[in-house]
């Protein structure tokens, strides 16, 4: 391109030696000349301008798609922390309705609370859904936000990433899980259960005087924990739907 200017240039100054004799033509190709400089100056500059336009856009767009791609790996991490989430609401909601089961079929103590004991290591634990939002987070505190061109996918990404897990059905799930541990496992401690685990006598009721069979308290935690956990896959069902949904359109936005 400098190369095709200079020999524009090149041409205006040999037209201006054409007349030497001639001072009125040599004024006018000083002129004309004059006048292709400024021209070819004004183009050089808009087309700097414009290269650099370009290469400016060119760069925001790579670092869209950089934190774009950080995010929709984040995203994937969600989801695969939700499909264990409720695999593991599954395994727990199996060991409620078995221990259901022991209780209704049996009266006896010594029967039951050895099955409730062993199934205590699931019903006593719990799993929630925390979003990965670091790559969003670190976008945020960068001020990068605007990078994100695609206004429904920004205004999207910061209505899931502000959304507040912890404080809904799911902190029901811990608070309802803690209860039930803190009612029971006074009601499972027997003279067999301490002498089984710690190794020691004690003077504690033995096992035959417990009653967790006919206790509704316990009935109740139990069915109260089911609810909740059927409340929170619902949430978890819809948080999926809606990370499918990102997903699209982050892979459109990076497709243009």
């Amino acid at each position: 391109m400098i190369k095709f200017f200079r020999k524009i240039r090149q041409n205006l100054l040999s037209e201006g030696k054409t007349s030497p004799n001639d001072s009125v033509g040599r004024a006018g190709k000083y002129l004309k000349y004059a006048i292709g400089e400024i021209i070819l100056v004004m183009i050089g500059i808009l087309l700097a301008l414009q290269v650099n336009d370009w290469n400016t856009k060119r760069l925001l767009k790579s670092k869209e798609q950089v934190y774009l791609k950080q995010i929709r790996i984040s995203l994937n991490n969600d989801l695969e922390s939700i499909k264990e989430v409720k695999e593991f609401n599954a395994d727990k909601a199996s060991y409620i309705d078995t221990t259901y089961v022991v209780l209704e079929q049996s009266s006896n103590p010594e029967k039951y609370i050895p099955v409730i004991t062993d199934y205590m290591y699931v019903i006593a634990e719990f799993n929630v859904f925390e979003p990965n939002n670091i790559a969003f987070e670190n976008m945020i505190a960068s001020e990068n936000i605007d990078l994100i061109t695609n206004m429904e996918l920004r205004k999207n990404l910061s209505l899931y990433y502000k959304r507040d897990f912890e404080n809904s059905t799911q902190e029901r799930i811990k608070e309802q899980t803690r209860q039930f541990v803190d009612y029971i496992m006074p009601k499972l401690t027997s003279r067999q259960f301490v002498k089984e685990l710690m190794k020691h006598d004690s003077h504690l009721p033995d096992i035959s005087e417990t009653n967790i069979h006919s206790d509704t308290q316990v009935y109740a935690h139990l069915f109260i924990m089911i609810a909740n956990m059927d409340g929170q896959n619902e949430l978890l069902d819809t948080t999926t739907e809606e990370i499918k949904r990102l997903l699209d359109l982050i892979d459109n936005n990076l497709k243009s």
